[in-house]
């Protein structure tokens, strides 16, 4: 229909379709009257396709009158519409129509009006009808159950992103007042499904394992609110999700605190402990040789463990050495032990057992991969994670006292100056006759050593003594049966130790760099914010320990001169960093520690051998410890299969494949021990200068200075804490003793000020 004057016509204003009355044409645009007495110009692009009807008016009042009357009357038609019955009619039938068809469908007769109602109605169902002047298109059921969907989906998003901002600021507010949510609170919680969204949006940010999608939310959901670096946890904590001093640092790596990790695999573990006792009731038999066939995992026996016979077999043989083991008395992983012999003409023979996890290690394999995953045991204040389930690391491989394990022997001749002359690997049998503790071997030494100290005693400098901060020696006293039992092997102790300590002044001559710190006891008192941290001074235990870090470097750096001269790939660790030679030695004052520190890197792990310069060696390869670190376990099983078939379970690309993921998950739960126990630390330090207020002081020795800032080494809670060295004075020297009023501890971001120093 041509448009002319006295026609009622329609334009979409505000998204709303318009009435409006054709005054006349002007210039190629219309001069329409609408209803609220307004005159405007417009283009015939923008009126809409369905016009009329006349309007016969000889007033502007009537015209007005005349508009509102069929607005009125179109919108009671668009309310009768029942849109979705008419797409069903038409989708799949017609591409695209007018509003006249449409209205056609339904309608016998179809007035302007009529129309117009029609197309009102289909205008609101985006999602059903396109508008394109001058039809609708029509859309198809996949189109329409998508975009229903994208709808929904984006109603959920606003809801979310509004509820979850409104509801994050007020645990934001909260957490300002160092308050909680209440039941008041808990009244305004959002609902269903805003609040799930919202909770597993907080755990995935604190474990920072969130998508992209889940990230741009998360900015949404946060942006009323500081941008803290611990944001999700604090909000987590206000809200009561986790409680407060939750560790999300394991969350980060998905380690399992519990023995839930260990739970799929129950069948398997129990073939593995019926396994390990078959091997310690089984008699001396005639070794039967191993089938050679690849079964479902890679194993260093190629052996599965239904294949008990053969596995068995490995184990036939009893090694019959006198084994004894040293630890700390809390410990129950127990995977070393020795055996020391001095000979009348002065040859020493040291054998070390080894927990032997590897004979029935099934790599590849879903219980592997979980294993793989955790990489570590992790030790913390309050808990003990192990890298194995306990029934294994603590009961079935351990080695107990007076219990038969499968083992794997190092077996190294020294002549009477401490050379080595010969070395064996092997496997067998073992018997644990003891489980000694460190300090009751420690009495047992310094009571014969008090007044003529070997060596390693002198080499930590009789001037420096950490003892600011008194030992309880009573509290930490061994138990009689543990003295007892030490003392039983005072001879063999004595002499260990003064072989230890030989070794040690080998390494040091080929440019060993050690560094000794006494060790703290951290521990915990109360749960979650009723907790309680304790860090106290304890005996130390330098020459028993002294004998079991010397015993361990030997058999680690004899299984690594092993895998050189067979052309086995093992996880080594190197630290190939030239160092001066006047930095060799035993380093215990905290400004030496901070001097050898700035010179000497971290070790990394290489699957090829190179030097370690922090131990004095050509090559080193821990595995040593095979029921506490993944890397071990491997490097005991490449030897193992060497020992058995002559070649190493894994080539060295596969080895290269593993080096890749062990660094990663040995790095991350690397930050964990790191970052855990520092994290109690400053929690001591904030309850300390909260409890002791403006008397608390903390003991400090300065171990580095420059123009510009002061560091102090703390004795007892071991953190370094720094500030301008215009606090401390023109007396700041290294070495020098302090005593230092901290503030604005934060245990999170290890962040402390220090207010005050007062010299000593």
């Amino acid at each position: 229909m041509a448009i002319k004057a006295g026609l009622l016509v329609e334009f979409m204003q505000d998204n709303v379709p318009t009435p409006g009355y054709v005054l006349d044409e002007q210039g190629g645009k219309f001069r329409l009257l609408l209803a609220n007495r307004r005159e405007i110009n417009l283009t015939q692009a923008r009126l809409l396709p369905w016009t009329g009807p006349a309007i016969n008016a000889s007033s502007k009042d009537d015209i007005i009158s005349a508009l509102i009357s069929h607005k009125e009357a179109r919108q009671k038609i668009r309310e009768q519409v029942n849109v979705l019955e008419l797409w069903e009619m038409s989708q799949g039938e017609v591409t695209e129509e007018s509003a006249e068809f449409f209205a056609g469908l339904m309608e016998s007769e179809v007035t302007p009006d009529t129309a117009a109602g029609y197309a009102h109605a289909l205008l609101e169902y985006k999602n059903h009808f396109k508008f394109q002047n001058p039809l609708f298109e029509v859309f198809n059921q996949e189109t329409v159950e998508a975009k229903l969907l994208a709808e929904k989906q984006l109603k959920e998003k606003t809801a979310l992103i509004s509820g979850g901002a409104e509801w994050f600021k007020h645990l934001w507010d909260l957490y300002c007042k160092h308050q909680y949510i209440s039941e008041k609170d808990q009244a305004f919680e959002p609902k269903e499904p805003v609040l799930s969204t919202l909770k597993n949006l907080l755990f995935k940010h604190m474990a920072e394992t969130e998508s992209h999608e889940e990230n741009i939310l998360w900015k949404q959901v946060t942006k009323q609110i500081p941008d803290e670096t611990y944001l999700a946890y604090y909000l987590a904590v206000t809200w009561k999700l986790v409680p407060e001093h939750y560790n999300f640092w394991l969350s980060k790596i998905d380690y399992d605190r519990t023995e839930g990790f260990a739970k799929p695999f129950e069948q398997e573990l129990a073939q593995i402990q019926a396994l390990s006792k078959n091997i310690a009731e089984q008699n001396n038999s005639v070794f039967s040789p191993l089938p050679a066939e690849q079964k479902q995992y890679r194993n260093a026996l190629h052996c599965d463990l239904t294949d008990t016979k053969e596995i068995c077999s490995v184990f036939s043989n009893t090694c019959s050495k006198e084994f004894i083991s040293i630890d700390s008395a809390g410990t129950k992983d127990i995977d070393d032990a020795f055996s020391f012999t001095e000979n009348p003409d002065g040859t020493k023979e040291l054998v070390v057992s080894l927990a032997c996890p590897a004979f029935f290690w099934q790599f590849q394999s879903d219980f592997d991969k979980i294993i793989s995953k955790r990489c570590t045991s992790i030790y913390l204040p309050e808990q003990t994670l192990h890298m194995l389930p306990e029934v294994l690391s603590t009961n079935a491989f351990s080695l107990v006292e007076q219990q038969t394990r499968p083992s794997m022997l190092i077996k190294a001749v020294y002549d009477k100056d401490n050379n080595l002359i010969d070395s064996e690997l092997f496997f067998a049998k073992v018997t644990i006759r003891d489980n000694l503790q460190y300090l009751a071997c420690e009495e047992v030494l310094t009571k014969e050593n008090e007044e003529n100290a070997l060596d390693f005693a002198q080499a930590l400098d009789n001037n420096f003594a950490q003892n600011y901060y008194p030992v309880n020696y009573e509290k930490y006293a061994p138990a009689e049966e543990a003295r007892a039992k030490a003392l039983k092997y005072k001879d063999t102790l004595e002499k260990a130790y003064a072989f230890a300590n030989a070794c040690l002044q080998k390494r040091i001559e080929n440019g060993a760099v050690i560094i000794e710190r006494d060790d703290y006891d951290v521990f915990l008192e109360g749960e979650e914010s009723k907790t309680i941290v304790h860090i106290e001074a304890m005996p130390q235990s330098p020459r028993a320990q002294l004998i079991v870090s010397e015993i361990m470097v030997i058999a680690n750096s004899i299984a690594a001169n092993f895998a050189v001269q067979n052309n086995i790939s093992l996880l080594f660790r190197t630290q190939n960093v030239g160092m001066p030679r006047e930095m060799a030695g035993v380093w215990k004052k905290p400004q030496d520690i901070a001097k050898v520190a700035r010179l000497l890197s971290p070790a990394i792990a290489e699957i090829e051998a190179k030097p370690h310069t922090g131990l004095g060696l050509k090559a080193y390869s821990p595995i040593t410890s095979p029921l506490r670190r993944y890397g071990d376990l491997v490097n005991q099983a490449q030897i193992m299969h060497f020992h058995f078939f002559g070649t190493p379970l894994f080539a060295k690309e596969e080895m290269e494949t593993m080096l890749m993921h062990y660094n990663m998950y040995n790095g991350l739960a690397g930050q964990v021990q790191r970052s855990r126990p520092r994290y109690w630390r400053f929690i001591f330090m904030q309850q300390e200068a909260k409890r002791q207020g403006e008397n608390c002081s903390f003991h400090g020795i300065i171990s580095d200075e420059n123009d510009m800032y002061v560091t102090v080494s703390l004795t007892r809670e071991q953190v370094l804490v720094r500030a301008k060295r215009q606090l401390f004075g023109d007396k700041a020297q290294l070495g020098q003793e302090v005593l230092l009023r901290l503030g604005k501890i934060n245990p999170l971001l290890f962040e402390v000020s220090i207010m005050k120093v007062q010299e000593l």
